[in-house]
């Protein structure tokens, strides 16, 4: 990939992780500070697509940063085995990351 379009990924991750953050938010999720008991089906049906909707917004995420991050792993010289470790490793950072971001934006508004 050329340089400019790295960055353009990089911007495109960068506005995707802002909409992650507010769509993984439960505060934001439909029925917010109701006991679930409570629902009725229209609310749980809409809890179930904000969890969902959220879910598929930091897969995009990942493919993005994956995308973003593919040119400079292909220039590597590493064992497959050596790879699979790296790409792994990579990924279990982004989730901890992301669920980190989570949980410091939901503390912060408490």
């Amino acid at each position: 990939m050329r340089p400019d379009q790295i960055d353009r990924l990089q911007d495109i991750a960068e506005q995707i992780g802002e909409v992650f953050l507010e769509e993984a938010d439960p505060a934001n999720w439909n029925g917010a500070g109701v006991p679930l008991a409570s629902l009725d089906k229209d609310q749980r049906g809409g809890r179930y697509w904000d969890k969902k909707n959220a879910i598929q917004t930091g897969t995009l995420l990942a493919r993005v940063l994956d995308l973003r991050d593919r040119d400079s792993r292909s220039l590597d010289t590493k064992t497959p085995e050596e790879d699979a470790d790296q790409e792994i490793n990579r990924f279990e950072k982004q989730a901890k990351d992301m669920v980190n971001a989570v949980i410091a934006r939901a503390t912060s508004k408490g």
